[in-house]
């Protein structure tokens, strides 16, 4: 699978592979829809954003946008809060980070594209043809949940400049 380097301001952020970026994204937009933080115009298009970048379209170039959008210290803490709080179900529920959730999270991400007409589709069947290309929904992310658990506290250490690497950096930061 592909991997793309998330960055954060002063050239650091971390390698990731790319359907766990996806993971992160479409987490996101769920937890900011559940909150209805969206109202916030910046949040507003982070999250079609985050819903566009989801897309599988071009692999080993997808991106969380951090740099582009994570622009002042309250918007970080803002999404590094969204994030704790992912982490926090990931641990306690169970059904939280399963391939049927996260069909059912990107089935609402290309909604929402095709909601505010970034996504043109010719028909509903194409719709859903393109909702189940990601495979999730027959995923076994249960094997290897501890992965992308660690791959969101690397994100929320990240958000709290506590990781430092960049995009030349041993990728040292993943377990094996």
């Amino acid at each position: 699978m592909a991997s793309s380097f998330s960055g954060l301001g002063d050239d650091v952020g971390l390698w990731a592979q790319d359907g766990f970026i996806e993971a992160i994204q479409l987490c996101l937009i769920h937890e900011i829809e559940a909150r209805r933080l969206d109202t916030e115009p910046w949040l507003l298009t982070y999250k079609r954003r985050l819903a566009l970048q989801a897309l599988p379209l071009i692999y080993g170039g997808t991106s969380l946008e951090l740099d582009e959008h994570l622009t002042t210290a309250a918007r970080r803490a803002l999404i590094c809060r969204l994030n704790e709080q992912i982490i926090r179900r990931i641990r306690q529920a169970p059904d939280y980070l399963t391939g049927p959730t996260r069909h059912r999270f990107r089935h609402r991400a290309m909604q929402l594209l095709w909601e505010t007409g970034e996504l043109v589709s010719g028909s509903k069947d194409d719709f859903q043809r393109a909702v189940n290309d990601g495979g999730w929904q027959h995923s076994a992310i249960q094997e290897v949940k501890r992965n992308y658990l660690h791959g969101f506290v690397l994100l929320n250490r990240l958000l709290k400049g506590r990781l430092r690497a960049r995009v030349d950096s041993p990728i040292d930061y993943w377990p094996c």
